[in-house]
């Protein structure tokens, strides 16, 4: 008793001195009315640093940086909108670097012109820009601060706010501080703070109009990326609104949304945002904190074409931040950044078969240096781990459809036989006696193939070998599908670009697929069975026409070893019927 005790004592002493511990280190940093009562005059009111910010270019010290943005904590205070007039005397650029993007932001509107992506092309072969080309004709530009009141939704997307910058914080963090006020009260001030993991951005707003504060949604769009219209919603591509709530991620495609009926949900979400097939503009909100986002379809008429582009908003509480992370869907990347945005990436159904041939994939390449060769050696190690369990089933099939071959004249005879007993028996109208027939002649069948050691389900077992590799044909098409790595990775000779249709790859992959058939089939007595094993590669044509090209490789190498293996099958199969024939 005496030892349970000293232990129960023992654990709840370490667990609050580790309660303290965790409470101190996430406790959040001293708010400016704090340390301006500690007598710091001049400390900026939104937490931006501890010094007056200077000037877009010039360089400060950043006090504040990105403590905040990992935990998610909200501030201590809004960004408050000053009470004077403050306006910059003309449009100005800011370039924003980032570890995957350069972000150019304008002071009108404070607002993003375009997020090219660092190291990604578009499918012109031009810097990839995550600003939809159509969002300027929308008006409707990242980091749009939207209200209720449509006049003073205009004025906050016109006005020409000053800009503060600081650069160069102790954690190498980027402050951007943009103000603007009427000075009647009317005015807005945002803040972002660049430099935390992942490439996130944290975003603070605040407004006020007249005097009175008012809660802004932050904006992404209208439209993401390149927007292409010649993509296919059933085949997973094209543009989707997403969020994530209660660890499940629910996704819209753009043709679910219609124009004035937006997605709507309040309350607490883990992110959301929106996506196409391998980038993603998400916000992330502080854990817990109840939002509202909303997901619109906006229409736009050019060129007497009518087309329409999500655009998507979060609101949250006054001086709540959110964190912005817009990029690849790199699962790397998406680690890093944390806030469970890996899970962007959706490995599907078989992901427990997905995610290890994932890493091997990745782990491959990274001595091969081309994913199209990464594929060929990955489906070679398949093959041979696969091996044993496929020679045996082939060999045994081969065996079976060997001895099918051998006893076919019994066979006929014998159904003849019963045709012409049956035939009788319908002459005299005997409708039982037929049903008798027919029974005894099945019993004689399976007494021949008993004699003959014939199992006569043994044929199924020629279809195990396709069907285990189908988790893995599935696994590699959920790869190939949401893998950034092999977005317009190139092969060789004519192959460009694994994640794309490949028309000369499905055809050669079809002809291997129809010899593999004619090696296999030839040993099949029953013509109806060779009929439809012939069809097979047709089949498969039309199903890979549309595929990515790096799952027509895997499956084209796949058939060439499965020849070489079919070849050794019909080799021993021979060989051992040689040797019975000769005893």
């Amino acid at each position: 008793m005496e030892k349970r005790l000293a232990l129960a004592v023992a654990l709840c002493v370490g667990f609050l001195v580790l309660w303290t511990w965790i409470m101190e280190r996430n406790a959040p940093p001293p708010s400016p009315a704090a340390v301006t009562a500690a007598g710091a005059a001049g400390a900026d009111a939104a937490g931006v640093g501890s010094a007056p910010a200077p000037t877009v270019g010039d360089a400060g010290p950043a006090s504040n940086g990105m403590e905040g943005m990992a935990a998610g904590s909200p501030p201590s205070a809004p960004p408050a909108a000053p009470a004077e007039a403050v306006a910059a005397p003309a449009e100005e650029e800011i370039v924003l670097e980032l570890p995957q993007a350069t972000v150019r932001l304008t002071n009108r509107g404070a607002r993003v012109r375009s997020w090219i992506l660092k190291g990604y092309r578009d499918h012109d072969r031009k810097p990839l820009d995550l600003v939809s080309r159509d969002a300027a004709g929308l008006d409707r530009l990242p980091l749009d601060l939207l209200v209720d009141d449509a006049a003073f939704a205009g004025r906050l997307r016109t006005a020409l706010y000053r800009v503060e910058r600081q650069d160069g914080g102790e954690d190498g963090t980027t402050t951007l501080r943009f103000t603007w006020s009427d000075g009647a009260g009317t005015g807005a001030t945002k803040v972002l703070r660049a430099g935390g993991p992942g490439g996130l951005v944290e975003i603070e707003a605040a407004a006020t109009v007249q005097g009175r504060p008012v809660d802004p949604a932050i904006g992404w769009g209208a439209g993401f990326e390149e927007d292409r219209g010649d993509v296919s919603e059933n085949m997973g591509v094209g543009i989707r609104a997403l969020r994530r709530r209660d660890g499940k991620i629910e996704r819209r495609f753009q043709s679910k949304i219609k124009p004035g009926e937006p997605w709507i949900e309040e309350g607490s979400v883990e992110f959301a945002g929106v996506e196409s097939k391998y980038f993603a503009a998400v916000f992330v909100p502080p854990p817990g904190t109840p939002v509202r986002v909303m997901t619109e379809a906006m229409r736009l008429v050019d060129d007497g074409r009518e087309h329409f582009h999500l655009a998507f908003s979060i609101r949250p509480p006054a001086g709540a931040p959110v964190r912005l992370y817009a990029g690849p869907k790199s699962y790397e990347v998406l680690q890093a950044a944390g806030s469970g945005l890996d899970r962007l990436l959706d490995f599907g159904f078989f992901g427990f078969v997905a995610h290890p041939l994932f890493t091997a994939l990745k782990f491959v390449h990274r001595y091969v240096g081309n994913y199209g060769w990464a594929i060929v050696i990955l489906t070679l190690f398949i093959r041979l781990l696969f091996f044993p369990f496929l020679h045996r089933s082939q060999l045994k099939m081969r065996q079976m459809q060997e001895k099918m071959k051998r006893i076919q004249p019994k066979l006929k005879s014998l159904k003849e036989r019963f045709h012409r007993l049956e035939k009788k028996e319908a002459e005299k109208g005997g409708a039982g006696a037929r049903a008798r027939v027919r029974q005894q002649q099945n019993e004689e069948m399976m007494k021949l193939y008993q004699e003959e050691g014939i199992n006569p389900l043994s044929s199924v077992s020629g279809c195990l070998p396709l069907l285990a590799q189908m988790p893995i044909l599935a696994a590699f098409y959920t790869i190939l599908s949401i893998s950034i790595e092999l977005r317009q990775a190139p092969f060789t000779l004519w192959v460009h670009d694994l994640s794309g249709k490949d028309y000369p790859l499905v055809i050669l992959m079809s002809a291997t697929m129809l010899a593999q058939q004619l090696m296999t089939a030839s040993a099949i007595p029953d013509p109806a069975q060779r009929r439809m094993m012939y069809l097979m590669p047709i089949m498969f044509t039309f199903f890979f026409i549309n595929m990515p090209s790096g799952l027509v490789l895997y499956w084209l190498v796949n058939n060439l070893l499965g020849i070489v293996q079919q070849y050794l099958v019909n080799k021993e199969a021979d060989a051992q019927a040689r040797a019975a024939a000769a005893a």
